[in-house]
């Protein structure tokens, strides 16, 4: 929860609360993956699996640790899980002009959808949600 709560600017309502993080992770389809540097925990990615699709549910990196890969290890290896479970596309919804868009982009992710106001901040400001969705080549 440490790395939810940094990772996250509270302007948006992107980060999850702690029910919500149990209550996900309790599913029989969640996937969780850690990172590590030095023991300890820099950053996390959530996941599930439905039939031979996944969504990445949320992917966080501690801001000590932003900026030094460890997103892209991440992300590369939930990747690589995915396609081994023989998932054919991997989706994701992620806050319009989040600049994690580039990270997304290099791993082939594309948009194909947007919420209008899936967001609510603490304020009660609304930002839009961008879908993306991947695609393994066979």
């Amino acid at each position: 929860m440490r790395i939810m709560e940094t990772a996250f600017p509270k302007t948006y309502g992107e980060g999850w609360n702690h029910h919500q993080c149990r209550s996900m992770l309790s599913m029989p389809s969640a996937k969780l993956l850690i990172a590590r540097t030095y023991n300890t925990v820099c950053g996390f990615v959530i996941s599930r699996q439905a039939a031979d699709e996944e969504e990445l549910l949320m992917i966080a990196v501690s801001p000590d640790h932003q900026r030094q890969g460890v997103g892209h290890c991440l992300l590369e290896h939930m990747l690589l899980t995915a396609r081994s479970d023989d998932v054919s596309s991997v989706f994701l919804e992620m806050r319009a002009n989040n600049p994690a868009a580039k990270l997304y982009a290099e791993f082939g992710f594309h948009q194909i959808g947007l919420r209008k106001d899936y967001y609510t901040g603490p304020n009660k400001e609304k930002f839009d949600a961008i879908t993306y969705k991947a695609t393994f080549a066979d």
